[in-house]
Order: structure tokens, then C-alpha cells, then sequence
């Protein structure tokens, strides 16, 4: 038996670990919904990336005694922006009028982003044969999809159509992110590294909640939050932000990434569900021929075929 096999992680572990990252991230889009129900977009973004982040920092601040440097904050402030601010920013905004299990699909497209822009412009592998037919059946999927969504209108005045615009965007902005931030130098450590990066980011959206509000004189009180957003908030936080990206960062170390990353493909499947389980959402004839070819396209996206020598 190898080292490696010998200081593998116990089954059950990497079971439970899978499980939270699969069902876990699968279900916050639900949560997102049920948050921005009663709770400004903004206002749930910031509060959920700034309590997790100030959990994580201050957690792992005290187990490893790492110290932070200003520039390290600098850099955690700027690479805090896409991913965080104006991708979940506009996740968050456009599940007000979208259904979660649509938004999971059109996000789920990510890895269809990461071929195509770092083709494009970061001087990334030109796409194989597999990765044309991830991006038509990838773009299939968003056809269907949108078009068999019983409230969808596409007149130029609807804003439904710029919100599935924004959808899709966001998953460019967020991947745009990781292609700029990809060494951003903010931590040594990941933890601190990730509760650096959440801190910053949940108080950019958190101010400009507050500015777009003094803005247009539209304060909610607090009181106003129903009890089921303020639960979909906490949930998001612990659970979402906290156990499930804990449980990935762990992942990473010990697996190989191709396998974590499968979390791309059960994650929307788990949304799909749990929208129209709990959520109330419809299951169109459209969606469930959109799923399975969305599936494939991030499946062909983050498959690597094996080498034998």
C-alpha cells in the first residue's frame, strides 16, 4: 500500500464531506430566494459574507496565530469585487424575479466560461472536441431553459429577460475573477486567505446597500425581514458559507480536483429538486430537457480522459 493511500482520509469523511459540498451548495440557491424574499439583495449578500467572514477570520486568527499585512488586505479588498460583490450581487438581485432552480442552471454554466475566456483572452488551451459540444449543448440548455419558463417575457420592457441576461453574466464576472485573482497574494493560508476575501466583500455590498438606500430614502427596518428570510440568512451563512466551503477547501487537499469539481454537476440537480420540492417551483416540459443537457456540458467541461502509459 502506498503513502498516499495509507494517509487517505477515512470513507465516511469523504463521504460526509461530498455530501455537504453537493447538497449544501445545491440547496443555498433556494435559500438565496427565500432570503430576498423580505431581505434587500444587497443587504442579504453583505450580511452573509461579512458575519462568515469575520467567523473564519477570527476562528483561524486564533487556532494559528497567523497575522495579516495591509498590502494582504489590499489585495483581499480588490479580488473581493467580482466574485463577490457584483457576481453574488447579482445573483442575489435577479433571484427576486427568477426562479432559484433556473438560476442554479444558468450559473452552473461556469466551466463552459472557464474554457471559452481563458481560451480567449488568457491564453488558455484551445478547446478539444469534447469542450465544442459542452459549449453547443451548454448554449442548448439556456434555449430551453429560458425559453420554456411559463413566466418568462421577453418584451424589451420585461425585466425578467435582463435578469437571465444578468445571470449569465454573472457567472462570466465570476470566472473573469478567478482568471484575474488567480494569485492575488493575500494569504498564505487559504482559511484566512477565504475570510479575508468574504470580509471585504460583505462590507462593499453592505455599503452599497446603504448608499443605494440614502440614496432613494427606501430603508427597510430590520423588523420588516420576515422569519423565513431571516432563517434562509443564517442558514446561508453557517451552512453555506462556513461548513460547505470549509468542507471543499478540505476536498482540495486530499482529492484530486477533477473529483471535487463534480460538485458542478450535482449541485444544479439538487437545486432543480429542492425548488420545485419546497419552493413551490414549476417543472416545464423545457427545464427538464434543459437539466440533463446542461449536466453534460459541465460534465464534458471538467472531464479529463485519463492517460495510460
Amino acid at each position: 500500500m502506498s503513502s498516499l493511500e495509507m494517509s487517505r482520509p477515512p470513507k465516511a469523511t469523504l463521504i460526509f464531506a461530498y455530501l455537504m459540498v453537493y447538497i449544501i451548495w445545491g440547496s443555498t440557491y433556494l435559500a438565496i430566494r427565500f432570503s430576498v424574499e423580505t431581505i434587500p439583495p444587497f443587504f442579504s449578500g453583505g450580511a452573509r459574507f461579512l458575519s462568515a467572514g469575520i467567523i473564519l477570520f477570527a476562528a483561524r486568527r486564533i487556532q494559528s496565530g497567523h497575522r495579516t499585512t495591509l498590502q494582504g488586505w489590499k489585495n483581499a479588498f480588490f479580488a473581493s469585487l467580482l466574485p463577490f460583490v457584483i457576481s453574488y450581487g447579482l445573483i442575489t438581485s435577479a433571484e427576486t424575479v427568477v426562479p432559484s432552480s433556473i438560476a442554479a442552471l444558468l450559473v452552473a454554466l461556469e466551466p463552459l466560461w472557464f474554457c471559452v475566456l481563458g481560451w480567449l483572452f488568457f491564453n488558455g488551451e484551445r478547446p478539444a472536441s469534447r469542450h465544442y459540444a459542452g459549449i453547443i449543448l451548454g448554449f442548448l440548455g439556456i434555449f430551453f431553459l429560458v425559453a420554456g419558463d411559463p413566466k418568462a417575457n421577453f418584451s424589451l420592457e420585461s425585466s425578467y429577460l435582463i435578469w437571465v441576461i444578468m445571470l449569465i453574466f454573472s457567472g462570466i464576472t465570476w470566472v473573469t475573477g478567478a482568471f484575474i485573482s488567480k494569485n492575488p497574494k493575500i494569504h498564505e493560508d487559504s482559511l484566512m486567505s477565504s475570510g479575508m476575501q468574504m470580509t471585504c466583500g460583505g462590507t462593499v455590498m453592505m455599503t452599497i446597500h446603504f448608499l443605494f438606500s440614502a440614496f432613494n430614502g427606501s430603508y427597510q427596518a430590520i423588523p420588516s425581514f420576515s422569519e423565513k428570510s431571516v432563517l434562509a440568512l443564517i442558514y446561508l451563512i453557517i451552512f453555506g458559507s462556513l461548513v460547505a466551503y470549509s468542507s471543499f477547501l478540505w476536498l482540495m487537499r486530499v482529492e484530486p480536483a477533477n473529483r471535487v469539481a463534480t460538485h458542478a454537476f450535482v449541485n444544479p440537480v439538487v437545486a432543480v429538486f429542492l425548488g420545485w420540492f419546497l419552493g413551490g417551483e414549476e417543472l416545464s416540459v423545457n427545464m427538464l430537457v434543459a437539466t440533463p443537457l446542461i449536466i453534460t456540458s459541465v460534465i464534458l467541461m471538467i472531464w479529463t480522459p485519463r492517460k495510460d502509459f
